[in-house]
Order: C-alpha cells, then sequence, then structure tokens
C-alpha cells in the first residue's frame, strides 16, 4: 500500500517558539485573508517530498537515510527573511527563509540525489524555508497593499536560531483539516 512521505529537518522547540511569536504577530498586525496557518507540530524545513512510495520501500529508505545522516554533522540554521510562492500577485505560501543555506542545501543536495528516494534532480529545486501559511487566494482578496506593509516592515526579521541534530522521515496523510504527519523514522547527524 502506497504511503506519502517525505523528508524534513525541525526547529528545536525555542525556534518554535520564535517563528509561532512571528505568527502571532502577523496574524494581529497583518492579516492575510484567506491564510490557514501552519500548527506547531507542522512547522518542519522539508528536504525532499518522495510523494507515494510502496510502504515496503520505507525500510530500504530509512537505511539509506541513516547513512547519508552519518557523512554530516549537527549544524546551526537561522530564520530570517519572509516571503511567498509563486509570487506576490498571487501568493499561495507565506514562508520564513533560511539566512545560513550552506549546510542543509548540501544535506537537501546528497538526498535529492540519491536513486533510492526516486527524485529527479534536474527538476527539484530546494530553496529552503519553513512554510508558515498556505492562502487561498481564489478570490484575488489578497491586497498587494498589506503583503507590502508586512514585507516593508518584517521582511527581514530574525527569528534566532535552531540546532540541527537529525533528519526524520515523515508519512503525510491529507485530511479535510489539512495534513497530519506522523513520524517514521529519526537519523541522527554526525
Amino acid at each position: 500500500m502506497p504511503k506519502r512521505l517525505f523528508i524534513a529537518i525541525d526547529p528545536d522547540p525555542a525556534a518554535i517558539d520564535a517563528i509561532l511569536g512571528l505568527i502571532s504577530t502577523i496574524k494581529r498586525e497583518y492579516p492575510i485573508s484567506g491564510a490557514r496557518y501552519t500548527s506547531p507540530k507542522n512547522l518542519h524545513l522539508t528536504l525532499l517530498f518522495l510523494g507515494d512510495r510502496d510502504e515496503r520501500l520505507i525500510p530500504k529508505i530509512s537505511n539509506r537515510l541513516e547513512e547519508i545522516c552519518r557523512e554530516f554533522s549537527a549544524f546551526n540554521l537561522s530564520f530570517s527573511k519572509l516571503g511567498v510562492f509563486p509570487s506576490r500577485r498571487s501568493p499561495r505560501i507565506l514562508w520564513l527563509g533560511v539566512e545560513n543555506p550552506l549546510e542543509v542545501t548540501s544535506l537537501a543536495q546528497k538526498i535529492i540525489h540519491e536513486p533510492v528516494f526516486g527524485a529527479d534532480p534536474g527538476k527539484v529545486l530546494f530553496s529552503p524555508h519553513l512554510t508558515l501559511a498556505r492562502i487561498s487566494n481564489e478570490d484575488n482578496s489578497v491586497s498587494s497593499e498589506g503583503l507590502s506593509k508586512l514585507f516593508t516592515n518584517l521582511g527581514g526579521i530574525k527569528t534566532g536560531s535552531t540546532r540541527i541534530r537529525e533528519v526524520v522521515l515523515y508519512q503525510s496523510v491529507l485530511k479535510p483539516g489539512g495534513a497530519e504527519y506522523t513520524v517514521l523514522s529519526k537519523h541522527p547527524l554526525n
């Protein structure tokens, strides 16, 4: 039976608290019409979305992920700078970027290029970020003026740093209230 999988890293509790403070400020001072904010338990930085995979492959995926993680040392990651995907004219995702992406990008590239995970490296564009909110903008109700104020006042905000010590293999189950994530395995960095 297929399972929807992704590989991610999680901020530590102090970083999550700082990010939740930022989300609270955005909700209060710069409300975004149609925004559904990420719940605290779902705040993560995706390294690679695997999509649907046969559950019999999970041990093989997990074992290879364990091997890759031994090649990388734990590292610090700082979050700063707000942005949206795909554009300010048609925002769908409000995100918080990474200030020092070298280590996380190296880790992600190793994972993306691993044949066991089944990604097409030529089609995967890694852009390290945390999704703060998903925006339903079907009626074009998100005001560019409101987003401009948000980015002018908070666009370059820094929310501190976190120590990344492990990589997590998650299962994602889509539900009417949003995706639910289950940890399948954790893999410590060296």
